[in-house]
C-alpha cells in the first residue's frame, strides 16, 4: 500500500512540477513566503522548509533580501534535480524525454557490445524470455515494465557495475516513456524492434546490433509516432 504523502511533500511535488514543466520559467520570482504559504495552505515555517528543499534540488535560488527565484535547472541543476525528474509522477517535458531517450541510446550501445563480448550463450538466451513475454501481454504498462526488466538485465550481464544502477534510477521515467510509446505504436512494433536487436546479440554481431539500435532509437526520436510527437 502506497504511503500517504505529507503536506510538505505534496507542496514540494507541486512546485517541482510547476518548475520542471515550465509553468515557472528560469529567473521567475516565486511569491513572497507569506503569500506562497497561504496559497498552498501551509504554515510559514513549513513553507520555509519547502523552499529549503527546492533549493537543495537545484530548482530555486534564494537571494537574501530579494526573494526566491526559479533556477535554470537544465544548465545548473544537480544530482537532486535529476532525482526529482526521475521520480516525477507527472508528464515531463519533451526536452527531458529526448534526454532520457538519448541516455538510454548510449547505454544500450555500451551494454549490447559488452554482452556480445562477455555473456555466455545461456545468459543471452535468457534475455529472449523477456522479449517473448512482451508479445504475450496486451497491457502497455505491463509491456513497459518488461522492457525495463529486459534492459536492466542486459546491463547486469554487461559486467558494467554502474549502468545497472543508472537504469534502476531511471525506472519510473523509463516505464512511463515505454508505455507511452506502446500506446502510440502498438506492442507488435515494439516487439519487432526488440527481437531484431536480440537476433544480432544472439549472433554476436556488433555491427548489426549497433545499426539496429540506431534505427530503433531513431524511430523513437523522429518517427511519425515518436515519443515527443503530439498525440
Amino acid at each position: 500500500m502506497e504511503a500517504k504523502k505529507s503536506p510538505r511533500d505534496i507542496v514540494i511535488d507541486r512546485i517541482t512540477e510547476m518548475i520542471i514543466t515550465g509553468q515557472y520559467k528560469p529567473d521567475d520570482q516565486l511569491p513572497p513566503e507569506r503569500d506562497l504559504a497561504k496559497s498552498m495552505g501551509i504554515s510559514r515555517n513549513l513553507c520555509s522548509d519547502v523552499i529549503h528543499e527546492l533549493e537543495k534540488r537545484g530548482l530555486v535560488i534564494v537571494v537574501p533580501r530579494q526573494g526566491v527565484f526559479v533556477n535554470d535547472f537544465r544548465a545548473s541543476g544537480n544530482i537532486y534535480t535529476l532525482e526529482a525528474i526521475m521520480e516525477a509522477d507527472f508528464p515531463i517535458g519533451s526536452k527531458e524525454i529526448e534526454s532520457v531517450v538519448e541516455l538510454g541510446w548510449y547505454m544500450a550501445e555500451l551494454t549490447c557490445k559488452r554482452v556480445i563480448d562477455c555473456a555466455t550463450d545461456a545468459q543471452i538466451a535468457g534475455l529472449g524470455d523477456f522479449i517473448d513475454k512482451v508479445l504475450e501481454t496486451s497491457d502497455p504498462l505491463e509491456a513497459a515494465k518488461l522492457i525495463y526488466e529486459y534492459y536492466h538485465e542486459l546491463a547486469v550481464l554487461s559486467g558494467n557495475t554502474i549502468v545497472p544502477m543508472v537504469i534502476a534510477g531511471f525506472k519510473t521515467p523509463m516505464i512511463n516513456l515505454w508505455a507511452r510509446y506502446v500506446q502510440s505504436n502498438g506492442i507488435e512494433r515494439l516487439y519487432k524492434g526488440l527481437a531484431e536487436v536480440y537476433f544480432f546479440i544472439s549472433n554476436r554481431d556488433v555491427d548489426g546490433v549497433l545499426k539496429q539500435i540506431n534505427q530503433t532509437m531513431g524511430d523513437i526520436n523522429d518517427g511519425d509516432k515518436g515519443l515527443y510527437k503530439d498525440n
